[in-house]
């Protein structure tokens, strides 16, 4: 059986919808199109990345997000700053490679800041502020990074909106990580289980008809053939 291993965006996937995320992610026997807004995303994590890890200026397009390159410049002086970072654990919630055997979650961080035993983790957005992603995602990157940094002590996790040049921030400390992995543990184990029973129910929501890829379930609105394993 192909090994589990599993990261946020992966897990809400599979919460959003099983049999979409069974298709995309697991069996990947459906792709999943990019769309403008996933390939402008790219690009501008691609520019922020050389901007601070370089100093190569922002591209045509991208300088109004200079300002905010030169305040994570200010808080990085005197410091280690890591940019677009592949962080990993293994399932006994220590250190390893991202690629490595045992790897079990993974995660990336646009850009970490280490001084002493604290750390900022910013994680770029390019989306509307209004569309927050769930701060359970600045929660899971900040017990990796305390797995990987065990002399850190506090951690201050901000989403970077650079569409309104504003950030929303949460701070952990280290006491903090086993509520962290309580709160994620079973989530996990609902997918692993999914995966153990070969059943990966479809969840349907407005956005099947037109929006989902996956032309095999019967929600989809161009769907055009019996029903398959795992609806």
């Amino acid at each position: 059986m192909k090994k589990f291993t599993w990261s946020y965006s992966s897990l809400t996937a599979f919460e959003t919808c099983a049999f979409r995320w069974w298709k995309t992610k697991w069996t990947k026997e459906v792709v999943e199109p990019q769309t403008e807004a996933t390939l402008w995303g790219n690009r501008v994590h691609k520019a922020m990345e050389e901007r601070l890890r370089d100093g190569k200026p922002l591209p045509e397009g991208m300088t109004q997000f200079e300002p905010i390159a030169q305040t994570i410049l200010r808080q990085a002086e005197g410091a280690e700053i890591e940019v677009e970072q592949k962080l990993a654990i293994n399932a006994q919630f220590q250190k390893t490679g991202y690629f490595d055997k045992d790897v079990w979650l993974r995660c990336i961080a646009d850009v970490i800041v280490t001084k002493g035993d604290k750390c900022f983790i910013g994680d770029h957005k390019t989306g509307k502020m209004s569309n927050a992603p769930d701060s359970d995602q600045l929660a899971l990157t900040s017990a990796v990074v305390f797995a990987h940094k065990p002399w850190v002590k506090s951690v201050l996790n901000s989403f970077i909106w650079l569409r309104e040049g504003k950030t929303t921030s949460e701070t952990f400390s280290r006491e903090d990580v086993p509520r962290i992995w309580q709160k994620f543990l079973p989530r996990v184990a609902r997918m692993e289980e999914a995966i153990k029973q070969n059943k990966f129910p479809p969840r349907p929501s407005g956005l099947c008809r037109e929006w989902c890829p996956v032309h095999s379930c019967v929600h989809n609105g161009k769907y055009k053939g019996p029903v398959r394993s795992g609806e």
